[in-house]
């Protein structure tokens, strides 16, 4: 499903927090005598990647050249992260020590994702040796940082790679941690955020969502992209162009794995030269086929995206607003939908 000759694949490089997505998968046979619930018979277990990881094997299966960079423990789960890195054809940048590694599991049963989840992780930052081989990783044509704040995007190791690319002409996308300051990210090209990141990173500032984007962008003097889950996505370019994109119609089973497939798509997609509102609207569509499966899955592209990329100008999907901003974004037509979002 590569959009890609061989010998032209765009090089990315993933940087950021490595997570292993475990599931239990069974079914629920009886009530549980010890306290309210029921007791899930276990049939087997798979294991997904997960974290800076997940963007990395999405990349991957886009077509692009992916290095990934991160920590793993010696431990079964960090063992595990190895396998299924290599399996991906993922290119490994990988410091491995004693830190135990992050995992997440979860339980399906009668193939309804459970609310429960358990989780191991250690968040505090990683140790300036471990800092200073990550940020030894090739660069490539662009670089995805992926924090989920695990202690592994230290400012040490974001001011190393953010000078590197900045001398080697590298753009850099963020998706940022929850309640971290996007300024610790320095000069990059793109932050994708989700709602809640966003407000968070407004503070106290109370803003309509059109407007809370562009203020983000224009602070940051970068292209700014927030999710808005069923809602659609809003982007905001350097220029002061907003664009609201609807969501594209899909049954959600498992939400996780969507910000991760809305950062990876939005990177390979503007190596193809996609304009930021396009390469939206690819994102979109391979965000709403990811939400559709339990655990996450390495995207395909559909008859529609495969159209989006061959032809960067082709109309985006029904519903696509353009606003055009300037100044301080006045009062724009379009407030009923702001309220809606």
């Amino acid at each position: 499903h590569s959009m890609f000759e061989t010998d032209k694949r765009p090089h990315i490089t993933v940087v950021g927090d490595l997570i292993l997505d475990r599931y239990l998968i069974g079914d629920a046979t009886k009530l549980n005598p010890e306290q309210p619930g029921v007791v899930i018979r276990v049939d087997k277990e798979e294991d997904r990647l997960g974290g800076a990881a997940a963007v990395a094997m999405i990349a991957a299966g886009l077509g692009a050249r992916v290095t990934l960079a991160g920590i793993l423990g010696r431990d079964e789960p960090g063992q595990r992260l190895q396998q299924l890195i290599e399996s991906h054809g993922i290119e490994p940048h990988l410091w491995v020590d004693d830190r135990p590694t992050t995992w997440k599991q979860r339980i399906v049963a009668r193939g309804q994702l459970r609310p429960d989840r358990c989780d191991r992780e250690l968040t505090t930052p990683i140790g300036d040796h471990a800092a200073r081989f990550l940020s030894t990783a090739p660069l490539g044509d662009m670089l995805l940082v992926s924090d989920y704040g695990k202690g592994v995007c230290t400012q040490p190791l974001l001011g190393a790679l953010g000078k590197r690319a900045l001398a080697a002409g590298t753009p850099v996308l963020v998706d940022p941690a929850q309640d971290r300051s996007w300024s610790d990210y320095g000069q990059v090209n793109l932050i994708k955020a989700n709602q809640a990141e966003a407000i968070a990173e407004c503070s106290r500032s109370c803003f309509p969502p059109l407007r809370m984007v562009h203020h983000l962008s224009r602070c940051n003097n970068c292209h700014v992209v927030v999710t808005f889950g069923r809602r659609g996505m809003i982007c905001a370019d350097r220029t002061g162009y907003v664009h609201y994109l609807p969501a594209i119609p899909a049954e959600t089973r498992d939400a996780c794995g969507a910000g991760d497939t809305v950062l990876a798509s939005l990177g390979v997609a503007m190596l193809m030269g996609c304009p930021l509102r396009q390469a939206c609207g690819i994102a979109s569509m391979d965000a709403a086929q990811q939400v559709s499966h339990t655990g996450l899955i390495s995207v395909k592209l559909s008859s529609e995206s495969t159209g989006a990329w061959q032809h960067p100008t082709r109309r985006l999907p029904s519903g696509t607003m353009t606003k055009p901003t300037g100044g301080d974004l006045p009062s724009i037509p379009c407030r009923d939908r702001d309220q809606a979002l």
